[in-house]
């Protein structure tokens, strides 16, 4: 644990210093397409910093699935804008916050899955019968150990040092920034030129990929999509403050990525019932599910049927809105 903090400022494991952490923030004035792009680079970053505070100041002892998801949204969206913006911001720190922005994305992505899962099986509960609530009983059972033990893991990250170090640096790489030598080397290089530059290659990336996949495509590929969609509408929504009229692209954006992320749902879901087989089979059962068990499975299938049909239907609408959004900046 020493080696793995020791890049970053030192600062006490304990949640209740804010102070530290709160930043002097330049005077932030409405930005416009011939504003330094390094100006809406650090106010995307400022922005997530402080929903991740925020998030952090108001958590309950037991984080709710709504805490968790709204974190997991502002780490993912810094993960992006580090990626996206990266060029423009300390090399060293740049690596250093996506490293460790990793782990904790990793540890939010466990407990966020097992918190959608868990509401399928309710949902699924609800008109399954007596019958079958006693089949899952075991499945249920299991899976709220699992939960709370995701739930534990969680708890002890935002209180460990390396989370409290991980919350310094974002703050000390973003206090009162960009610096005056930083807007001087990047002053030439307006919004304008940089949402041509940033937007153009992950439209393409997305469109190339998603004209090429079906109602039977791969799970692999989807997921793809989904992780090239959820970068486009991040990107759409960091522009959109100089360029209101990106919003309805980053909304058709964000209706994509929600259709590819129930999928997903329904693949990690499917996964853990797999792993539950294996479970059976390793406490010396023969590894077959019971009834109600493999019903669900069935249920979630056919979901994820219907996930990409609606997928493929609504695509043209996805592409007609991004293509949209590329006159505005070309």
């Amino acid at each position: 644990m020493v080696t793995a903090i020791s890049r970053f400022p030192r600062l006490a494991a304990t949640p209740a210093s804010d102070d530290v952490r709160a930043l002097k923030l330049p005077t932030e004035v409405p930005l416009t397409p011939d504003s330094p792009m390094i100006a809406l680079a650090y106010r995307c970053l400022r922005r997530e910093y402080r929903a991740l505070l925020k998030q952090q100041r108001q958590r309950a002892p037991t984080p709710t699935p709504e805490d968790v998801h709204q974190t997991r949204i502002a780490t993912r969206r810094m993960r992006v804008a580090l990626k996206l913006f990266g060029a423009l911001l300390p090399r060293r720190a740049t690596a250093r916050l996506t490293k460790e922005l990793r782990w904790f994305a990793h540890t939010l992505g466990a407990v966020r899955d097992l918190d959608v899962h868990t509401e399928a099986l309710r949902e699924h509960l609800q008109t399954a019968g007596a019958v079958a609530a006693q089949e899952l009983g075991g499945y249920e059972l299991a899976l709220r150990r699992d939960r709370l033990a995701a739930h534990e893991r969680l708890h002890a990250l935002f209180a460990s040092e390396r989370y409290a170090a991980l919350m310094a640096s974002l703050a000390e790489t973003l206090d009162d920034a960009p610096s005056p030598a930083a807007l001087r080397r990047w002053r030439s290089f307006t919004i304008r030129a940089g949402a041509a530059h940033y937007l153009k290659p992950s439209r393409k990336r997305v469109v190339k990929l998603g004209s090429k996949l079906g109602s039977k495509s791969g799970a692999a590929d989807l997921h793809r999509l989904r992780i090239r969609t959820k970068r486009l509408r991040y990107a759409l929504e960091f522009f959109a403050e100089p360029y209101p009229a990106l919003e309805p692209a980053a909304k058709a954006a964000k209706a994509l990525q929600d259709v590819l992320g129930t999928l997903q749902d329904v693949y990690a879901g499917t996964a853990r019932l797999r792993r539950y087989s294996a479970l059976l089979r390793k406490q010396g059962g023969d590894g077959t599910l019971p009834p109600a068990l493999v019903a669900l499975r069935k249920n979630q299938l056919g979901v994820a049927r219907d996930v990409r049909r609606s997928f493929r239907a609504s695509w043209p609408a996805f592409v007609a809105a991004i293509g949209a959004a590329r006159k505005l900046v070309a």
